[in-house]
C-alpha cells in the first residue's frame, strides 16, 4: 500500500487502513500537525468509514492524507460552524412551516440537516478544544459564563427537540425551533468566533497552516 502525507511518499508500509493511518499519525505528530482528510483510492473517506472498524481492515493501492496545523485547523473548524448556524436557521424555520402543514415527512427532513448542524458546532468547540488540549473554562472570554450557559441551552434545546419528536409534539417542536434554537444561533455564532479569534491570538508567529 503506498501512503502519502501531504503528496510526500512515506517509506512506513500497511497492509489496511489502519495501519496506513497510525503511520501518517506518527509521522504528522512529529511535525506537530494533524491529519484533516483521508482519500484512499481517488476517494475521500467520510467520518463513519474511518470510525467503521471492517471498513478500517480493509487494503487499498494508495492512500493520501492531508494534514494541518491543529491551531489553524481548529479555528477554521470553529468558524466555518459558526457560518453554518445560518444555514440551520433557516432549516428550522422550513421544518416548522412543514410540521404546521402536516406535511411530516419534509420537516423531518428539515429537521435532520437542524440537528445535524447543531452537532457539528457542539464537536468543533469540544474535539476542539481537546486536540489543542484547552480548557474552555479558562478562556479570557468578554463573558465567561456565556460558554456554560451556551452549552447547556443548547443542550436542553435538542433534548426537547427528542422528546417532542418521540411524543409526535408538532406544536411543541415548532415552537422550539422557531424561538428557543433560533435565539441560541447568534449566541452560538457569537460563542465560537470569540473562543477562534483567541485560538488565533494565541497562535505563535512561527504557526503555519
Amino acid at each position: 500500500m503506498n501512503i502519502y502525507l501531504d503528496d510526500a511518499p512515506l517509506t512506513e508500509t500497511a497492509d489496511t487502513l489502519a495501519g496506513a493511518i497510525a503511520a501518517a499519525r506518527d509521522r504528522a505528530s512529529s511535525l506537530e500537525r494533524v491529519i484533516v482528510d483521508v482519500i484512499a483510492d481517488g476517494t475521500p473517506l467520510a467520518p463513519a468509514q474511518l470510525d467503521d472498524d471492517e471498513f478500517m481492515g480493509s487494503s487499498f493501492e494508495e492512500v493520501r492524507l492531508t494534514t494541518a496545523e491543529p491551531r489553524t485547523f481548529v479555528r477554521v473548524t470553529m468558524c466555518d460552524a459558526a457560518d453554518a448556524l445560518e444555514y440551520a436557521r433557516e432549516q428550522q424555520k422550513k421544518a416548522a412551516e412543514h410540521l404546521e402543514a402536516g406535511h411530516v415527512e419534509d420537516g423531518y427532513k428539515s429537521l435532520e440537516q437542524v440537528v445535524g448542524t447543531w452537532q457539528a458546532a457542539r464537536q468543533s468547540l469540544d474535539q476542539g478544544a481537546q486536540l489543542l488540549g484547552l480548557d474552555l473554562s479558562t478562556m479570557p472570554l468578554a463573558r465567561p459564563e456565556t460558554l456554560s450557559e451556551a452549552i447547556e441551552q443548547l443542550t436542553t434545546g435538542l433534548a426537547e427537540v427528542r422528546r417532542c419528536v418521540q411524543g409526535q409534539d408538532w406544536a411543541g417542536l415548532s415552537d422550539v425551533l422557531l424561538y428557543d434554537l433560533d435565539e441560541l444561533v447568534v449566541r452560538w455564532q457569537s460563542l465560537l468566533r470569540e473562543v477562534a479569534a483567541c485560538i488565533a491570538a494565541d497562535t505563535k508567529p512561527s504557526d503555519t497552516p
